[in-house]
């Protein structure tokens, strides 16, 4: 049986891993050996799953499990824009390199007329809505770690349970310190972590359907025999579902940052138009199977969010469960890192970065270096933002099925888009304009 002491060390090996790649990258290419991998296509469209968190790893499968195939929606927005919508997301290439922008929030303000108080509402919006999405994060890991809580042999009948705040503060300490060590705009890391959850959930899903059901016609004759296997589509539900997943895509700042800020050639894009969404629906293949089987053989009032861990470790696959353990924790990890990092970067450019050379204007003229305010004041945003996700997470119980969390993020990043696509295609549109409709 896998204890936590076993899944700390396992993760603490992995994070050096990735730290060992990162730098392996980083020396290569200042040895003009290994630019063009930071630079390849391949790089961009696995950059771009920071997109498939811990909500998609984990919570798609309780997603299908409460919903049915409402779970499609998350990603078949995604998909829409980037196979229907690429030639907006060029464009947006575009301006983002002719004004040299650094986030939504720049890019937004640079289409109308450099308004700084713009970038403050947007940048405080973001921090608001990204905010639960980190919470998500903190609750995922701390539930996974509870479910092998409960499994170890030495745990009191009825399951044993870890103290969920204290794990969830431990935690968030732990991405807080990842998250600024590893402030750096090498994606390589990242692209490796995509890599890890998607063969971590293929192999859960391959061993429920092969190994739990019994091979593929049984598994979909148990759907057929399920609640999750009737199609039952609401219309206006799906759209707005749809619709609301296609804007977060665009308007989070982590999405924004890979898409826009971090594309180095705007061709990348023609690939990741077909290969990204190729990417999403390999991370979907398996959701109804292990749903299914899920809830078929686990016992009643199993959380559903955990069945990518709870199917292996029923079935005494601890190897299995463990390494769908870490790609769970990539999946968390490589959201907080490139999200938290976006974020920084708008408070510290937009609010830090004002007030400091209104009222530090002797120290600038002095020095004439304002490096180290920026580093420092970026640093400790990442702290706060973080504080402010484990806050969520505290307020709210730390309940509540991971999807519901995460459409609160998506709708409240989704009140970009207007302003955003208003600002490009419509040139009526005024500051005041933009102003207005984000504070309505």
């Amino acid at each position: 049986m896998v204890s936590l002491n076993q899944l700390v060390a396992v993760c603490l090996l992995y994070v050096v891993g990735l730290f060992a790649v990162a730098f392996a990258a980083e020396r290569a290419a200042a040895r003009g050996r290994g630019d063009w991998l930071l630079r390849s296509p391949l790089v961009y469209t696995l950059s771009l799953s920071i997109y498939c968190t811990a909500w998609t790893f984990y919570g798609a499968v309780g997603y299908a499990a409460r919903s049915g195939l409402e779970f499609v929606t998350i990603y078949l927005g995604p998909s829409l824009v980037m196979i229907g919508w690429w030639w907006i997301l060029r464009r947006l290439v575009r301006i983002g390199r002719s004004h040299r922008v650094t986030s939504v929030a720049d890019l937004i303000s640079s289409r109308y007329g450099k308004s700084n108080l713009l970038a403050i509402l947007v940048t405080i919006m973001a921090v608001i809505g990204v905010t639960p999405y980190i919470a998500l994060q903190l609750q995922s890991v701390t539930l996974s770690l509870s479910i092998f809580a409960s499994a170890e042999p030495q745990a009191p009948s009825g399951g044993g349970q870890i103290n969920s705040a204290q794990a969830a503060f431990w935690v968030a300490v732990g991405l807080a310190l990842f998250t600024v060590l590893f402030g750096t705009r090498n994606f390589i890391a990242i692209a490796v972590e995509a890599v890890v959850k998607l063969l971590a959930l293929l192999a859960v899903g391959a061993f429920v359907v092969w190994g739990v059901a019994g091979g593929v016609e049984q598994t979909l004759a148990q759907i057929d025999r399920s609640a999750i296997g009737q199609w039952q589509v609401e219309g206006g539900r799906w759209t707005a579902l749809t619709l609301l997943a296609a804007a977060a895509f665009i308007c989070l700042p982590r999405m924004f940052q890979v898409l826009v800020v971090e594309n180095g050639d705007e061709r990348h894009l023609q690939t990741a138009s077909w290969a990204f969404p190729l990417y999403l629906m390999l991370m979907s293949l398996f959701v109804v199977p292990i749903a299914v089987v899920g809830l078929d053989l686990l016992p009643e009032g199993s959380n559903p969010d955990l069945f990518v861990l709870s199917l292996p470790l029923s079935q005494g696959q601890n190897s299995l469960a463990m390494f769908a353990f870490l790609g769970g924790f990539s999946s968390a990890t490589s959201m907080v890192i490139v999200a938290t990092l976006a974020l920084s970067t708008m408070v510290s450019n937009h609010i830090v970065m004002p007030i400091w050379l209104t009222y530090g204007q002797n120290t600038v003229q002095q020095s004439g270096d304002v490096r180290h305010v920026v580093i420092l004041s970026r640093r400790l945003s990442i702290l706060l933002i973080i504080s402010l996700g484990y806050c969520y997470y505290r307020l709210s119980g730390g309940g509540g099925a991971l999807a519901a969390i995460g459409t609160i993020s998506f709708g409240g990043v989704a009140q970009f888009l207007p302003v955003l696509l208003g600002g490009i295609f419509w040139r009526g549109a005024t500051r005041t304009g933009a102003i207005c409709g984000l504070t309505v």
